[in-house]
């Protein structure tokens, strides 16, 4: 005989499992906008998933990226070698003395996890992402129209992500004195 608590029950666990296929199935969806935070949050998650310690924001290394973002709207390329500059020369301006360094750009996305999850399905990306020898990383996000080489343009956000670690003091005081040297003798 079926009481009214076994009827309950089994509407509940209906009521469960039927969630959880729904849920389960289609797992969480995130749409955040693309922004620096929400950028350093993602990559961080993922450092962190693979058992990484997370990179710090470095404000050297943000207005590296942010300079790289507005120069590469401005100038309308989309590329990490162009005009005679590289990344390096970018961070390098910004005063980083990196003893590591990279950079992963994207551009036309519309969420800040579209843009992490096509990074993380480049292995080159993913390996900037998930190098364990950088420890710091700047982010710069820019919105603007983009023209291509056809001659249309269209809105977009170009991302700039700046990784780096910085040199221990010890071998920045040795470059500087090789530095001085060199002027000395002008070698």
């Amino acid at each position: 005989m079926k009481t009214k608590s076994h009827k309950f029950n089994k509407i509940i666990i209906s009521a469960s499992l039927l969630a959880g296929i729904f849920v389960g199935s289609t797992g969480p969806i995130f749409a955040s906008d693309i922004t620096p935070a929400n950028i350093e949050y993602l990559i961080n998650s993922e450092r962190t998933y693979y058992g990484l310690p997370p990179l710090k924001v470095d404000s050297k290394l943000t207005s590296a990226a942010k300079t790289k973002t507005t120069d590469m709207l401005s100038r309308n390329y989309f590329e990490h070698f162009a005009y005679g500059l590289t990344p390096w020369d970018f961070i390098k301006s910004a005063e980083y003395n990196y003893l590591y360094a990279g950079e992963n750009l994207a551009m036309d996305f519309q969420t800040a996890e579209g843009t992490v999850k096509a990074w993380m399905n480049s292995p080159l990306h993913r390996a900037n992402i998930l190098n364990p020898d950088y420890s710091d990383m700047g982010i710069g996000v820019v919105k603007g129209a983009y023209t291509e080489a056809d001659g249309s343009a269209h809105e977009t956000i170009i991302v700039d992500n700046m990784f780096g670690h910085r040199k221990p003091p010890i071998l920045e005081m040795f470059n500087k004195f090789l530095t001085k040297i060199a002027e000395m003798y002008k070698l």
